[in-house]
Parts: structure tokens; sequence; C-alpha cells
């Protein structure tokens, strides 16, 4: 399904002149998933990764093909929970922050990487 979109920006200060009709649609499957193949969406239960502007009812868009890079969110498989963390590079090894502390992302820890969240979908009300 095509979405309408209207191709003047919209100002986050003063107001402009709006355009009062739709100039374009938008597909919006083509404009958030680069690699539908290797994408899923995932729903965000939970306030822990509000530091990161995702907050309980998100939606989060992820891509299985991409890799962990500093500072990229990523759904993983934590003691067989998934969860939404914010990823940490030092030293080139990734880790994650918890409450016990930084654990380290390997082939011998028990985290498993999902995907790499790309865009988060969040309801204003």
């Amino acid at each position: 399904m095509k979405t309408p979109i209207i191709l003047q920006k919209v100002s986050a200060g003063f107001p402009s002149p709006a355009a009062d009709f739709v100039q374009d649609e938008i597909n919006l499957n083509n404009e958030l998933i680069k690699n539908p193949p290797a994408t899923f969406l995932i729903r965000v239960e939970g306030n822990s990764m509000i530091e990161h502007k995702i907050t309980s009812g998100d939606m989060l868009v992820v891509d299985r093909s991409l890799s962990l890079t500093n500072d990229c969110i990523a759904v993983i498989n934590f003691n067989n929970e998934l969860v939404v963390k914010n990823i940490i590079k030092e030293k080139n090894s990734f880790y994650i922050n918890t409450k016990e502390g930084k654990i380290l992302i390997n082939e011998n820890s028990d985290i498993n990487l999902w995907g790499i969240v790309t865009y988060i979908i969040h309801a204003t009300n």
C-alpha cells in the first residue's frame, strides 16, 4: 500500500506555508526496508532503552544482514530472551551493558545477534 507524502518539508520551528495537496506517494516498505529478505519488524515491551528514544510499544525495523558497529542498537537473544540493547565497541571487541556490568559478545557468550535496528517507529500518543 502506498501512503501519500507531502514533498515540502515541515518546519519544527516557525511555521511556513504548507502545501494543500498531496504531491506524490511513498511506499513505506521501500523507504524503511533496504534488504527485504533479511528484515523483520518487532514490537518493544518495556522502557529499558528510553535513553535511546525507544519506548514500550515502539516498532523496530531490524536488518539481519548488517554487522555490529560501535553504538548501534541490536536485537539479540540473551539468556534465551529477545532483548534490544545498545552495542559498545572497545578495543576491537563488542559489549552490552547489563545491571551486572559489561558482557563481551563473542562465539563463547550466551548472546546471539538477531539483527541491527535501522528504524524506530514511535507512536506519539
